[in-house]
């Protein structure tokens, strides 16, 4: 049971994801999250259905709002580091930042995308301009500094949130280039940037140091 892992889980979505497909085609568009549900209505009664929404409610409920209080909690304590004068600093900064990070969530979720999957991908696209940061941090000698690092991500992630509330796709971006190269994700073009963005500030740190 210990060896159990949580992406294991996924095994059970493409299942529902295969049976959907022949209990109930033809859904497309935000129709596609909605797949456990009616497989559920055909299936079993209509109890049933609401307790399985129910179900679904309260997993995503617990995992959100610790994520939530996590986030906000990070960036209070980036702004506001806790200090042994003012020791509730922080705190009082990470509650008043729940609401705004919840409110940013909310406006990501209306335009990010229509479908779980594309808020899947916008998600992942995010925490992917971490790690040319985190590759930098583990060589041995140091050529990235702070500001380029964290402009860097910056940069990054601006160009994920544009995208995603704007819809903007490569091949729209990039119509001379070839398909092998549009049809990538748009969370490549992010990433270059980032990776830019980080060696032009970090070069031109260094030179003035120098």
């Amino acid at each position: 049971m210990s060896k159990f892992r949580a992406h294991h889980i996924l095994l059970f979505v493409f299942f529902i994801g295969f049976a959907a497909l022949l209990s109930v085609p033809g859904l497309k568009g935000a129709d596609v999250d909605l797949a456990l549900l009616r497989v559920t209505k055909l299936t079993f009664g209509p109890w049933i259905v609401g307790l399985v929404g129910a179900a679904g409610l309260l997993t995503a409920l617990v995992p959100g709002s610790l994520i939530l209080m996590a986030s906000a909690t990070t960036l209070s304590r980036i702004f506001r580091p806790t200090t042994s004068d003012q020791p509730t600093g922080s705190i009082v900064l990470a509650r008043a930042l729940v609401p705004v990070i919840a409110g940013i969530a909310l406006v990501f979720t209306f335009r990010g995308g229509d479908t779980l999957v594309a808020l899947l991908l916008m998600a992942y696209s995010m925490v992917t301009q971490l790690f040319p940061s985190l590759l930098a941090s583990l060589a041995a000698r140091r050529w990235v500094t702070s500001a380029g690092a964290m402009t860097g991500i910056v940069v990054g992630e601006l160009t994920v949130a544009v995208v995603a509330v704007t819809h903007v796709k490569l091949p729209e971006l990039l119509p001379d280039f070839p398909r092998a190269l549009t049809d990538m994700n748009i969370g490549v073009v992010a990433l270059a940037l980032n990776v830019a963005a980080m060696w032009a500030v970090s070069a031109m740190q260094t030179r003035r140091r120098t």
